[in-house]
C-alpha cells in the first residue's frame, strides 16, 4: 500500500512538472518565432518564411490545444488521484490498526502454536505409546479371533446340543402337562384327605378325651375283685338250707367279700359278674347249687351223676347292684360238696363298672 501511494505522488509531481514544462517551451517557441520572423523579415524572403512560421504557429496552436485538453485530463485524474490517496491513507490507517489487531492475534496464535506443539509433542509421545499398545492389541485381537473360531466351532456344538434339548424339552413339557394333571388330581385327593385327616384329627381328640376321661374314671372307680375257696374236705347241709362260707381266700381287692360269713357286699352302685364252680365225687347222687342276691334266689342248678366220677356245676352271672346289696351262695338240704387244697369249688366276683 506505501509503495502505491508513493507511485502515485511521482505521478503527480511528474503530471505539474510536464505542464510547467509544455508552458514554458510555448512562450520560449512564441519568442523564438518573433525573433525569426525579424531576421527573416530581414534577411530571407518574407513570404516564404511567413507561409512556414504560420504552418508551424498552426501545428503550434494545435498543438497548444492538445496540450491544454492533456493537462485538464491530466488534472482531473489527479485531483482523482488525489481523492484516491485520501481514500487509500484512511484505508491504510485502518489497515494499521487491524494489522497491528493482526499482530496481537499473530502473538496470541503464536503463544497458542507454542501450547499445540508443546501439546503435539505430547500427543506424539502417547501416539507411540498407543502404537505400541496397538501391536498389543493387534497381538490380542489375533488371539481373540482364534478363541472366536474355537468357540464359534463350540457354539455350534452347542445349538446342535440345544436343538436336541428343545426337543427333549417338548417331550418333557408334554410329560410335564400330564404330571400337573395328575398333580391337581393328587392336590384334590390330598384335599379330600387333609379335611378327613381333620375329621380324623378331631375324633381322635374326641377319643383322646374319652380315654382320658375313662382312664381317669378308671382310676377314680373303685377296684373290686374276689375269689375264695370251699376249704378242705366235705361240706354237707343236712335237713336245712346252708350258706356256704369260702373260707379260703384267693384274691379279695377292695374287701368286699367275707370269709366269715360268706356274704359279698357291694361297696358302689355299678354292675358286677359273678362265678362260681362246685365239686362232688360220690356217684348216684344229685349235686345242687343255689346264688341269692338280699336272700332272693337268683339262679339255681343241679347235676345228678351216674358214672361214678367227680362231677361239676359251674355257671356265672352279671347282676346290677346297689350299694350295701349282699351275694351269696347256698347249698340245698341233704346235698354236699368236696374240695381240697386244689380249690375244685370255687365263688369269684368283681365290678364291671359303676353306675
Amino acid at each position: 500500500m506505501r509503495a502505491v501511494i508513493s507511485l502515485l505522488v511521482l505521478l503527480y509531481s511528474m503530471c505539474g512538472a510536464q505542464t510547467q514544462s509544455t508552458q514554458t517551451e510555448v512562450q520560449t517557441e512564441s519568442q523564438s518565432t518573433g525573433a525569426a520572423a525579424a531576421a527573416v523579415t530581414t534577411q530571407l524572403d518574407v513570404s516564404a518564411e511567413l507561409r512556414e512560421l504560420r504552418d508551424m504557429v498552426v501545428e503550434l496552436k494545435t498543438t497548444v490545444v492538445e496540450l491544454r485538453v492533456t493537462l485538464t485530463f491530466t488534472q482531473n485524474e489527479l485531483q482523482n488521484t488525489k481523492s484516491l490517496l485520501y481514500t487509500m491513507g484512511a484505508e491504510n490507517n485502518a489497515q494499521n490498526l487491524q494489522l497491528e489487531a493482526q499482530e496481537t492475534e499473530l502473538a496470541v496464535m503464536k503463544e497458542r502454536l507454542v501450547a499445540s506443539e508443546t501439546k503435539v509433542d505430547a500427543l506424539e509421545r502417547e501416539n507411540a505409546v498407543q502404537h505400541t499398545d496397538l501391536a498389543i492389541m493387534k497381538t490380542e485381537v489375533e488371539n481373540l479371533k482364534m478363541e472366536n473360531a474355537a468357540q464359534e466351532a463350540e457354539l455350534t456344538a452347542v445349538k446342535t446340543e440345544v436343538m436336541n434339548l428343545i426337543k427333549a424339552n417338548a417331550a418333557q413339557e408334554i410329560r410335564l402337562s400330564a404330571s400337573e394333571t395328575e398333580v391337581e388330581n393328587l392336590k384334590m385327593e390330598t384335599a379330600a384327605q387333609e379335611a378327613e385327616l381333620t375329621a380324623v384329627k378331631t375324633r381322635l381328640a374326641a377319643t383322646e378325651t374319652e380315654v382320658v376321661n375313662l382312664e381317669k374314671e378308671i382310676t377314680e372307680q373303685p377296684k373290686v375283685a374276689f375269689s375264695a375257696a370251699l376249704g378242705s374236705g366235705y361240706i354237707e347241709s343236712g335237713n336245712t338250707e346252708l350258706n356256704l362260707v369260702f373260707t379260703r381266700i384267693i384274691t379279695n381287692v377292695g374287701q368286699a367279700y367275707s370269709s366269715t360269713t360268706g356274704f359279698f357286699t357291694a361297696p358302689v352302685r355299678g354292675v358286677y359278674y359273678f362265678r362260681f364252680t362246685v365239686l362232688d365225687n360220690l356217684s348216684t347222687r344229685y349235686i345242687k347249687i343255689s346264688m341269692y342276691r338280699n336272700g332272693e334266689q337268683i339262679m339255681w342248678l343241679d347235676e345228678y351223676d351216674t358214672d361214678g366220677k367227680a362231677t361239676y356245676l359251674s355257671s356265672g352271672v352279671t347282676l346290677q347292684l346297689e350299694v350295701g346289696d349282699v351275694v351269696n351262695m347256698r347249698l340245698p338240704a341233704g346235698y354236699r360238696l368236696f374240695d381240697n387244697f386244689n380249690n375244685h369249688s370255687t365263688f369269684s366276683g368283681f365290678l364291671l363298672f359303676p353306675l
